[in-house]
């Protein structure tokens, strides 16, 4: 028989908010065919639906199990089997969001899944959770392998998509196993654990796992288990835990694991723990030599522990050399930004020249169309006041005409009378020079100048010196 229990508890962190909900959600489901389903999930304390993505996946993977679960079927069966399950959670989850009209990291989730038949252990994990598995031999052990982002919060969610989703079968067979939220989760595989031997708080969990100190046998142990456990969660029996709460458990009735040495159930020293992670903290902000071939006091050299001295100073080197890497690869982002920030300075001073330009070279354009506008008016007034002058001259030019002609016939009657007088003193003038005495060659001269005379005169011969 699989026996099992289910509990989520609402942390105190969401208790002190009025409107504060369980963001966890679980349930199980035993089928007929001998197999037993059981699925967890812890919504995102970020998203304000989670709670409803967290009940939406868990139901929807149940739901698509129950409809397509095959027995004796190979591995690669199941595994595939859990992978649509997944898918098909994701996709109900999306469809809710759009549905409603929310953005879908709402309804964000993580989700841990296990297929069990009281012997093997196949499962689904994406998230912060995970399974721990006991075997008949009596070990603990992880099954899952819990992804976390970089920050101590941070997580990789349903909705992250499947590549971070991760699906197996544990090797060995399974007689006991708890699904746990990070709430519980953390108790149990807890950090100041992971550099030591036994990863596992295994006197905590043991007390949900093993019916060697656990009354498990039929379905009344179960329900009074289930009482117990979630009295234990829900109450004062994890004072430190803020978060909500979520431990499922599937035990198989029929095998009794085998016990361990009682060092092996032996409580963490929890205080030398906590001191060794001080240290370390200190020793992490230890400045670093600046001769790193001469150690500070603080490290002990034993004839066994030299090396440990030279590997540690190798790695206060490498570290000091990562630093010196991560600074200058800063820098260069630094010097990369300026850069760019320069070319946009420099671009938009660029842009805001040629706009100028253009603005002067639309002025100067407009002024000389101006310009040339003022030139043809001034031609076209030069030109009139040319042909008004050039009229005017005409006027004048007539004018003169006119006074000319009136002045040339005057001259013509003055000529007329000159001749008049001309014709009558020649007689007397040749008498007088005759009279005189005058020689022959001058008469002659003078007579043929007098005749030249008369002749220009009166346009004819000198017939008055015959």
């Amino acid at each position: 028989m699989i026996g099992y229990f289910k509990i989520s508890a609402i942390g105190t962190a969401h208790l002190e908010n009025p409107d504060g909900v369980c963001q966890d959600y679980s349930d199980v489901l035993k089928l007929d065919n001998g197999y037993t389903i059981a699925v967890i999930a812890d919504g995102l304390g970020s998203a304000s639906k989670s709670d409803i993505g967290a009940k939406v996946a868990v139901n929807s993977f149940l739901a698509y199990i129950n409809l397509h679960i095959k027995t004796k079927k190979s591995d690669k069966f199941y595994i595939d089997l859990i992978s649509q399950a997944y898918q098909e959670a994701y996709n109900n989850v999306m469809n809710t969001a759009e549905d409603m009209k929310i953005d879908f990291s709402e309804y964000n989730t993580t989700l841990t899944a296990a297929i069990y038949n009281g012997k093997n252990l196949y499962y689904g994990q994406c998230g912060d959770g995970g399974i721990i598995v006991l075997t008949p031999s009596g070990n603990y052990d992880c099954a899952t392998e819990v992804k976390k982002g970089e920050a101590f919060n941070e997580t990789y969610p349903l909705l992250g998509g499947p590549d971070n989703w991760f699906f197996g079968k544990y090797p060995d067979e399974v007689c006991a196993l708890t699904l746990m939220t990070d709430g519980i989760f953390d108790i149990v595989c807890h950090p100041l654990l992971a550099n030591e031997a036994q990863k596992i708080n295994i006197p905590f969990i043991r007390r949900f796992m093993d019916r060697n100190i656990l009354r498990a046998n039929n379905k009344t142990d179960f329900e009074n288990l289930q009482k117990s456990i979630s009295k234990f969660v829900s109450g004062n029996g994890l004072p430190n835990v803020t978060d909500d709460k979520t431990i499922v458990g599937l035990i198989n009735t029929d095998i009794l694991a085998d016990l361990k040495d009682e060092e092996y159930y032996k409580e963490p020293d929890w205080d030398k723990l906590n001191e060794n992670m001080k240290r370390k903290l200190r020793e992490g902000r230890r400045p670093t030599p600046i001769d790193i071939k001469k150690p500070t006091n603080i490290i002990k050299v034993t004839p066994t522990g030299e090396s440990v001295v030279i590997n540690d100073e190798s790695r206060k080197l490498k570290k000091r050399l990562q630093n010196s890497y991560r600074i200058n690869r800063q820098l260069r982002k630094i010097v990369l930004i300026q850069l760019i920030v320069i070319l946009v300075l420099i671009i938009i001073c660029s842009i805001c020249i040629v706009f100028l330009n253009k603005g002067n070279v639309q002025d100067t354009s407009k002024k000389s169309m101006e310009s040339s506008s003022i030139s043809k008016d001034s031609a076209y007034n030069g030109k009139h006041t040319q042909e008004s002058a050039i009229a005017d001259d005409d006027t004048s030019d007539h004018a003169d005409d006119s006074t000319q002609s009136d002045s040339m016939a005057s001259n013509s009657e003055n000529d007329k009378a000159k001749d008049k007088a001309i014709k009558d003193a020649l007689p007397r003038m040749k008498q007088a020079l005759q009279e005189v005495g005058t020689s022959t060659h001058f008469t002659y001269i003078n007579s043929e100048a007098v005749d030249e005379h008369y002749s220009n005169i009166t346009g004819g011969s000198s017939s008055g010196f015959e």
